[in-house]
């Protein structure tokens, strides 16, 4: 699904710049951007209306295996436009500015431990999360005209919330995460939510996270196949 969207003036013109950035050295080919940044693209595709407070710019990266495909240093892009690497205890590398903090998750596969994944074609690191690839298999893309970005379909973001936010340290986040939900839910495409649901395989711990957050937001959890 691609939506043409003109009023490219949603994301602040720091953000704009970092966008079209990655978008023109094929980022968004493979990944997209996630986080509550997604929120001004709802609002402008969909209808979704949240207030954004944040200034962390979170992205998911296909966690590509073969070191034959050509390598660009996402790095060298970001240090361009202003941003430090800044190396955490775990050894992600987050890329901060003035205003914002630029970090990238990726798929966990079950019974990982690993802290950090290298993703060498991108020159970056990234924290393996669970259910990334949600993320990353329901896009849709934005085009502003002077460049073009992919983010998941909200139905995908709205499954991927409610499983995560019972995961969340700090009943800030959780209840952030919740709130999105909350948005997203008065919004919902009953189609394409169907279509998520029916791409997973969901363990009674993810289902029972899902109707927890389902009750926290007043949701009928019936609605995503769980009684």
């Amino acid at each position: 699904m691609e939506i043409s969207l003109k009023n490219e003036n949603i994301f602040p013109s720091n953000i704009r710049e970092l966008l079209k950035a990655f978008y023109l050295v094929g980022f968004f080919d493979e990944s997209v951007l996630i986080g509550s940044w997604v929120m001004p693209l709802y609002q402008e595709a969909f209808g979704i209306n949240y207030v954004l407070r944040t200034m962390d710019i979170d992205f998911a990266v296909k966690f590509v295996l073969s070191d034959r495909d050509e390598k660009v240093d996402l790095e060298k892009v970001l240090t361009d436009l202003g941003y430090l690497p800044v190396v955490m205890q775990s050894g992600i590398r987050r890329f901060t500015s003035e205003n914002f903090t630029v970090e990238f998750v990726a798929h966990r596969k079950g019974g990982s431990v690993d802290q950090v994944i290298s993703i060498k074609k991108w020159n970056i690191t990234a924290s393996p999360l669970p259910f990334v690839d949600l993320l990353l298999s329901f896009p849709f893309t934005a085009d502003f005209g002077n460049f073009k970005l992919r983010a998941p379909l909200p139905e995908a973001f709205f499954v991927h919330k409610l499983v995560t936010a019972q995961r969340r340290r700090g009943e800030s986040k959780k209840d952030k995460n919740l709130d999105q939900c909350t948005a997203i839910a008065r919004q919902i495409d009953a189609n394409r939510l169907n279509s998520v649901i029916r791409s997973l395989k969901l363990s009674k711990k993810a289902q029972k996270a899902m109707r927890a957050s389902c009750e926290a937001i007043g949701f009928p959890p019936q609605q995503l196949g769980i009684k």
